[in-house]
């Protein structure tokens, strides 16, 4: 979910415009998030013994499991949440020790805290009527999902709120969490070209100087 507040600066940006609608077929189809709509867990799978013993079981013997949300519903679970201002639905979607990278900032947040405080900020920061609408979401990964997704108001597109995000998920004590998460936001500003003429300047003074890359 980028769950970057700096998308809100972009309402202050000299270069605030608003944008054209892209054809219809340039776009997977969208959903827009609703915690109402969202499974939580899978339908118990059950489970009986083999062997002699199993003969003489009884439906009573028949002992139920159930799996872990899958990794897409976590996710999805975590917009929905952030979209209503909820969050204590999100604490139980993130493990305590999750690291989230916003690419806006210099320094990842690490740890469950960090990160629902940077939530929080971003809540009193914005309105619901603010909301992440996912593009295009990977599925069949259990560890692993991808995310394409932008932001509307009331309904419309709001400004430069395209972004892409990554999350590694791993079962924590029967549940699924996000122990990993990256968000890559649109520019407010887009130099085009220019950052192939930056590329080729760098890769010029580090073939030049080698030392240097010993700075990054």
């Amino acid at each position: 979910m980028s769950f970057t507040a700096s998308l809100v600066s972009s309402l202050t940006s000299p270069s605030f415009v608003s944008l054209d609608h892209l054809p219809p077929s340039f776009f997977l189809p969208t959903t827009l998030v609703n915690p109402t709509s969202l499974s939580h867990s899978r339908p118990p799978r059950l489970s009986a013994s083999y062997g002699p013993a199993a003969k003489a079981a009884t439906a009573n013997d028949v002992v139920p499991e159930t799996a872990p949300t899958s990794a897409s519903e976590v996710v999805s679970s975590f917009y929905a949440a952030v979209n209503v201002h909820d969050l204590s639905s999100v604490t139980d979607l993130i493990a305590q020790d999750c690291v989230y990278e916003d690419l806006v900032f210099s320094s990842p947040f690490v740890g469950r805290k960090a990160i629902l405080d940077f939530f929080g900020k971003f809540i009193e920061s914005t309105s619901t009527d603010l909301q992440f609408v996912i593009d295009d979401i990977s599925t069949e990964d259990s560890s692993a999902v991808g995310v394409s997704w932008h932001l509307e108001w009331k309904g419309k597109n709001f400004p430069f709120s395209k972004g892409c995000s990554f999350y590694r998920l791993e079962v924590i004590d029967g549940k699924r969490q996000i122990v990993y998460g990256r968000d890559c936001v649109e520019p407010a500003i887009k130099p085009g070209e220019t950052v192939l003429a930056a590329i080729k300047g760098v890769t010029w003074l580090l073939q030049k100087f080698p030392q240097l890359a010993d700075q990054f």
